[in-house]
């Protein structure tokens, strides 16, 4: 079901016309922005670390070594992408395989890995989920989230990939992680760290509810609201600082249904509207010079309109800033056995490659 049809909502009032139940049946949801706005005190991202600090040159260059590394986001042969587009239904071979693809490349980058492992009840039982977390530098004093969901849902009707739901977000990350791998290691001793955080549980069971959806969001921020990641209390050897993990958040970017040809995104959270208008502009720069072939970002939308139920809202709610890169409108495949390899586009991904290492580079303020 396209997302418009799920939930009117009035700028002006707070007024909720649902007009089908069927939405109980697919997850992501709109709520109305305003109402969130006043229920919760959410933090704006004020942070002037980032900023359009890369030169032209170093643009070039991002662009120059993309070209080198296109091969490894391949849809057929990729060693970053091709692995994850299979079904990963929680507990299957291609689950698995994809935990091990991201805690081997991780690791072998440097980054000190954590797993938030637990047991939650759900509409068919107990089920035991892990969230995956991968942390340049633990003992940096702040973090620049990258997040995505691993697992794929179940769908009656056969095996679901979620091409766009989440495979392509999760090897994007990986990506962006070794493609800067090298400038990262150089930045080693900035008080701002590069995190990825791959989440668990994000589809629904059933009808998507509150209870019955982004199981492991919801807990690891439970978790770090309270008590630091075990890399950060490693890192820090028995310090003082242990203060909780989100604390520690500057930013989190979380990414979902990226991939499809007519993928777009708009500035749905007010505290980073001003963020998202920097991250166009950057792609702005990109698509001048000729290194990507179209922009995504829709600036024309009004900011804060409507707000995408997906695994941000546990942070949010706990005053995390979130910049949410989903692409609305939905992909046609969305929650679809279509939603599969043949529903991608290459230069879409080569695109969101080099507009996530820019913003990354540019964010850490890499010497790129």
């Amino acid at each position: 079901m396209h997302p418009r049809n799920i939930i009117r909502y009035s700028r002006a009032a707070t007024v909720y016309v649902f007009v089908s139940t069927a939405v109980l049946l697919f997850g992501i949801t709109l709520v109305n922005a305003s109402s969130l706005k006043n229920s919760l005190s959410l933090r704006a991202f004020s942070n002037p670390q980032f900023a359009n600090v890369l030169s032209d040159l170093q643009l070039k260059q991002l662009s120059k070594t993309l070209g080198e590394q296109k091969s490894w986001m391949d849809i057929k042969n990729g060693e970053l992408l091709a692995p994850v587009l299979v079904p990963r239904q929680i507990g299957s071979p291609g689950y698995l395989a994809t935990q091990k693809l991201i805690v081997t490349t991780l690791s072998d980058l440097g980054y000190a890995i954590s797993w938030d492992n637990f047991t939650t009840s759900t509409p068919v039982g107990q089920v035991k989920m892990s969230n995956i977390i991968a942390t340049k530098n633990p003992a940096a004093a702040k973090r620049l989230i990258l997040a995505a969901h691993y697992e794929s849902k179940i769908l009656p009707d056969g095996d679901f990939v979620g091409a766009t739901d989440s495979a392509v977000p999760v090897a994007l990350m990986l990506d962006v992680a070794r493609g800067l791998a090298q400038k990262i290691d150089q930045n080693k001793n900035s008080d701002t760290t590069l995190q990825l955080v791959f989440f668990d549980g994000e589809e629904a069971y059933e009808d998507w509810t509150s209870t019955d959806s982004i199981y492991g969001a919801r807990h690891l921020a439970d978790l770090w609201e309270h008590n630091p990641d075990p890399a950060t209390v490693a890192a820090l050897n028995g310090a003082a600082q242990h203060k909780p993990e989100l604390e520690r958040v500057e930013l989190m970017v979380l990414l979902d249904l990226i991939g499809a040809p007519n993928n777009a995104f708009v500035a749905l959270q007010l505290p980073t509207a001003d963020l998202f208008l920097e991250l166009s502009r950057l792609e702005n720069r990109l698509h001048n010079a000729g290194y990507i072939n179209r922009t995504y970002m829709n600036t024309k939308a009004p900011a804060g309109e409507g707000n995408i139920e997906d695994d941000h809202l546990p942070f949010i709610q706990r005053n995390v800033p979130v910049l949410h890169l989903i692409s609305y409108p939905f992909p046609k495949a969305w929650h679809k056995l279509a939603d599969n390899a043949s529903a991608l586009d290459k230069t879409v991904i080569s695109d969101m490659s080099l507009i996530l290492r820019s913003f990354v580079a540019s964010y850490l303020r890499l010497s790129v």
